[in-house]
C-alpha cells in the first residue's frame, strides 16, 4: 500500500477547485506531496475540454445557460463537453504515473474500473465504453459516469464524475460529450431508491484505495 492524501471539499465552485487542483499537481510534480485525490460536488457548470466543438455542443447562447445558473468554462483536460453539478460526485486524482509505467490508457482504465466496482456494490451492472473517444461508464445505453483527464510531466489532473442524484434534465440543454442523442442516467434513477453523494463517496474511496493500492490520509491544511 502507498500512502496518499485525500480531500473532501463538498459543494465547490469550479474556479476554486481548479486552482487548488493546479497547485496540488505542481506540488506533486516537484515531489512535495504524495498522490492526492480531491472529492467534491460542483456548483452547476459545463466544462469544455480540448476536443469540444463549442458551436455544435452548446446550442444555446451563454446567456441562456447563465440564466439557468450554469457556468460555461473552457478547460485544459481531454475530452469534450461535460456537466457538473450538485448531486454528482466528482473526483480529481493527482497521480504521478512514472512509478506506474507512464501508461495513461491504463490509468484511464483503472478509473473506469473504480467506477464499475463502485456501481456493482450499489447493485448496478455497468461497463466501460470501448468506442474511440468515449471514455466513461455506461449502464446499457445510458451513460452514468464521465472521464476526462490531463497529464503533464506524467502527473494527472482532472478526472471523473459519477451521476448520483443530480438533475438529469440539464443534459437536454447541450450535446454532452458530443454524443448526440445518448441518454444519461444516475445511481438514483437506476436503483429507484433515494441516495446521496455522501452514501456513495465512501464506496468510491474504498475502490480507489483497492485499485490504486492507496492508504489514504487526510490532506494537511498547510499543503495548499
Amino acid at each position: 500500500m502507498t500512502v496518499a492524501y485525500i480531500e473532501h471539499l463538498g459543494v465547490t465552485g469550479y474556479g476554486h477547485a481548479l486552482r487548488e487542483m493546479t497547485e496540488l499537481a505542481a506540488a506533486r510534480t516537484q515531489g512535495a506531496i504524495p498522490d492526492t485525490v480531491m472529492l467534491l460536488e460542483h456548483e452547476p457548470v459545463i466544462t469544455l475540454g480540448s476536443r469540444a466543438v463549442r458551436a455544435g455542443e452548446l446550442p444555446l447562447p451563454d446567456e441562456q445557460y447563465a440564466v439557468r445558473g450554469i457556468e460555461i468554462v473552457e478547460v485544459s483536460r481531454g475530452g469534450r463537453s461535460t456537466y457538473h453539478g450538485p448531486g454528482q460526485l466528482v473526483g480529481y486524482p493527482v497521480v504521478d504515473l512514472t512509478p506506474r509505467g507512464r501508461d495513461l490508457r491504463a490509468y484511464v482504465r483503472t478509473l473506469e474500473n473504480v467506477l464499475v466496482d463502485t456501481l456493482a456494490e450499489l447493485s448496478i451492472d455497468a461497463r466501460p465504453h470501448r468506442e474511440p473517444h468515449a471514455a466513461g461508464v455506461w449502464v446499457e445505453d445510458r451513460k452514468i459516469a464521465s472521464i476526462g483527464v490531463r497529464c503533464a510531466r506524467w502527473v494527472t489532473s482532472h478526472g471523473f464524475s459519477l451521476n448520483v442524484c443530480n438533475d438529469l434534465g440539464v443534459y437536454e440543454l447541450f450535446d454532452a460529450c458530443g454524443l448526440g442523442d445518448a441518454r444519461f442516467t444516475s445511481v438514483q434513477a437506476e436503483t429507484g431508491e433515494p441516495i446521496t453523494v455522501d452514501d456513495v463517496r465512501e464506496v468510491v474511496v474504498r475502490h480507489l484505495a483497492a485499485r490504486f493500492g492507496f492508504e489514504f490520509t487526510e490532506l494537511p491544511g498547510a499543503v495548499v
